[in-house]
């Protein structure tokens, strides 16, 4: 059954051939009944299939004529509108398979939450703060309103009393980070980063990220004296004289991963040393320490600071990945097949995680069961 006969016959453009072949279907099962159903129900909702290729080829041209800033919310709004056509159907072929979706198997689902605004910040002295979204903290170099960390505009005397903080994210977290010279980062789930309070006249300015994943929107060198600022993770140091980037370096990934969103950096590993101009990525592999440069859909890699999944492409097992992260569950998969599945949508993270996965269950070509925190792809 092609799809648009479906849609045909909802706005009654079907041709009699056309007809004979959706009455057949139609009258073959009360699932495919119930089925159209769903989506004439859906459609009349505004909620309508689109090529989602032509759609983000549209969007992102769009994008990359702005000059100074890569991402505006106008297009953002435009992307995310995208949503309405995976909200229930996977991509567009020209003989896409109709079967109503399996119902999802839910032994428990209470303890699944939406990922918020959270973090613990840890003190030179070792102590714990816990930051979370509603709550104001403050200690004598740094003020957060629940949703960001903003340091004091200071400087270190020295580089020998250069106290130095941790600002950890959970799974289900996410937090923003204003450094003292003004630099803001976005910090993504499951992440840690560790920096001075204060940073050191006519000094480099130096960071590191542990693990994880975090957006950088670097303060100029020219409004500190030329200070370079520099991004320690995993054997590799990201130099900069004033940029937005971004960088990924979960544990257990093969790559260290690198975008340049505007201006200039310099990524290092080793003897190795790589320019970087924007729109490309470089990936480092953490135990050879070589580097390769690709372009890259950057939206795609970084629309995650501005609150949505962008998946373009992506396997099923990357994206359970990243949603494991933030709704912190596990997942298991019982089928290699399944892991490998590719998938396109853009999804906000205010989501529930079950109405996203009912979404790539619509799919029909895989199904899911909740138990608790774990979810099982099958």
């Amino acid at each position: 059954m092609d799809f648009r006969l479906i849609i045909k016959k909802i706005n009654n453009t079907l041709t009699e051939e056309e007809g004979r072949i959706f009455d057949s279907w139609y009258k073959e099962s009360e699932e495919h009944r119930s089925y159209f159903h769903k989506v004439e129900k859906n459609y009349q909702k505004g909620i309508h299939p689109v090529d989602i290729e032509q759609g983000w080829a549209g969007v992102s041209s769009k994008i990359k004529k702005k000059e100074k800033r890569y991402f505006n919310y106008k297009y953002a709004a435009a992307i995310v509108l995208l949503i309405s056509a995976v909200t229930i159907w996977y991509g567009y072929t020209e003989n896409i398979q109709i079967n109503p979706p399996m119902e999802a198997v839910v032994v428990q689902k209470d303890s699944i939450q939406i990922g918020t605004d959270k973090a613990t910040l840890t003190l030179d002295d070792g102590s714990e703060i816990v930051l979370s979204k509603g709550e104001s903290v403050e200690t004598d170099k740094a003020s957060s309103d629940g949703e960001q960390l903003v340091y004091a505009n200071g400087k270190a005397t020295s580089e020998k009393n250069m106290a130095k903080n941790i600002l950890t994210i959970p799974r289900g977290g996410q937090f923003v980070l204003v450094l003292a010279d003004g630099t803001k980062v976005w910090i993504n789930s499951e992440t840690r980063l560790r920096y001075p309070v204060a940073f050191t006249p006519n000094k480099t300015r130096e960071v590191e990220l542990v693990y994880g994943e975090a957006y950088f929107d670097v303060s100029p060198s020219t409004e500190h004296n030329g200070s370079h600022f520099v991004v320690h993770t995993g054997g590799q140091s990201v130099e900069v004289l004033g940029t937005e980037f971004n960088i990924k370096a979960y544990n257990g990934d093969k790559y260290i991963s690198t975008t340049l969103v505007e201006g200039k950096v310099i990524v290092q590993s080793g003897m190795e040393s790589k320019n970087l101009n924007p729109g490309h990525q470089s990936a480092m592999d953490r135990n050879s320490k070589k580097m390769e440069i690709f372009q890259v859909d950057v939206y795609n890699e970084v629309s995650w600071k501005d609150g949505l999944f962008s998946f373009k492409n992506r396997s099923l097992q990357d994206i359970m990945q990243v949603l494991g992260r933030w709704y912190d569950v596990d997942v298991v998969f019982q089928d290699k097949v399944t892991e490998e599945m590719t998938f396109n949508g853009v999804f906000r993270k205010t989501l529930g995680l079950q109405e996203i996965l009912d979404i790539i269950q619509y799919t029909n070509l895989v199904e899911y069961e909740i138990n608790g925190k774990t979810i099982i792809m099958r």
